[in-house]
């Protein structure tokens, strides 16, 4: 009786590599996720789109001041107003 119930909990025991810091962190976020889709609640990733929206501006804003087209002097403004945009748009 008990080897049948260690062999079903090895099915679902999921391996990691103990050195590596991101697939424990991978496997612990995907247990909890597991946890609490198992009890009804229903994962929201809105907030991770929204995270994922604000740093794909985040990196444009950074595009756009690496190539904009006017050198330095002349562009001195567009880059102070992308330089201020910047941590405000990192804090969200």
């Amino acid at each position: 009786m008990q080897e049948k119930k260690a062999e079903s909990g090895n099915k679902s025991a999921k391996k990691a590599n103990l050195l590596d810091h991101s697939s424990i962190k991978h496997i612990l976020d995907e247990s909890a996720s597991e946890v609490v889709k198992s009890r009804g609640y229903v994962e929201d990733v809105r907030m991770s789109n929204v995270r994922l929206l604000i740093g794909t501006i985040i990196v444009v804003i950074a595009l756009v001041a690496q190539f904009y087209k006017k050198k330095f002097p002349e562009n001195r403004d567009f880059l102070i107003g992308c330089i201020v945009l910047y941590p405000f748009s990192s804090v969200l």
